[in-house]
């Protein structure tokens, strides 16, 4: 089943009098329990891209469908709803909060969206990503890669059809890289996550199951 399919989608911008296409036309989608990695160059459009199928941008263009409801139309506060359900992002900065413990990062989850704190499910994922043993403890203390698991966590928590990881590696050493793209590979079986990580490093891209290059604003897959 598709979990993000965008069609024909364009971006523009106007730069004085000039007309900038930071995204050519795209047609791209992508499965629940599929792994996907974008490569390409700083200022290629991957990050634009991005932002548009996370519905932080709306395209110039085109249409992008999240579980088949035409996500690019709706209004700002739909999108936004939309978002905190559907959608799970990882950074390359893991923004956590810092004088939040690492149980109550997931808790903020619940309270933005007005739920109340899912205590076990927490624990569960927790468990699965080998940090249970950390719950109580805050963000200063934690390694580089425990505070990637704890942001991948925190993405999952609210069971989202869709997970966006913008450059989730770039501050860890090579071995924690790997592990978190490991985990990520692992969770998009395991929870029938669609995932998109955007990245840099294409040491990182054979746990993918495809691969798509974004070059001067035009998506291939290789």
């Amino acid at each position: 089943m598709k979990a993000i399919d965008v069609k024909n989608i364009e971006k523009s911008y106007q730069d004085g009098n000039k007309t900038i296409q930071a995204l050519k036309t795209t047609n791209f989608s992508v499965d629940s329990g599929e792994f996907v990695a974008i490569i390409g160059p700083s200022g290629s459009g991957k990050s634009t891209l991005l932002s548009i199928i996370g519905g932080l941008q709306t395209p110039s263009n085109g249409q992008v469908y999240l579980k088949d409801q035409n996500f690019s139309t709706l209004s700002e506060k739909e999108r936004t709803k939309m978002r905190f359900n559907e959608i799970g992002f990882i950074l390359q900065s893991s923004n956590l909060i810092p004088f939040l413990k690492v149980k109550d990062q997931l808790r903020l989850v619940d309270k933005i969206n007005k739920k109340t704190f899912q205590r076990e499910h927490a624990q569960e994922l927790l468990k699965k990503l080998g940090i249970d043993q950390l719950k109580d403890k805050y963000p200063a203390a934690l390694s580089g890669g425990e505070r990637q698991r704890v942001a991948i966590a925190r993405a999952l928590y609210h069971d989202p059809t869709l997970v966006l990881a913008d450059e989730p590696t770039a501050s860890l050493d090579s071995e924690r890289a790997f592990e978190v793209v490991d985990i990520l590979a692992e969770m998009s079986k395991k929870e029938d996550k669609a995932i998109i990580m955007v990245t840099h490093d294409t040491r990182l891209i054979s746990k993918c199951d495809r691969i798509f290059k974004m070059e001067d604003g035009r998506l291939s897959q290789k």
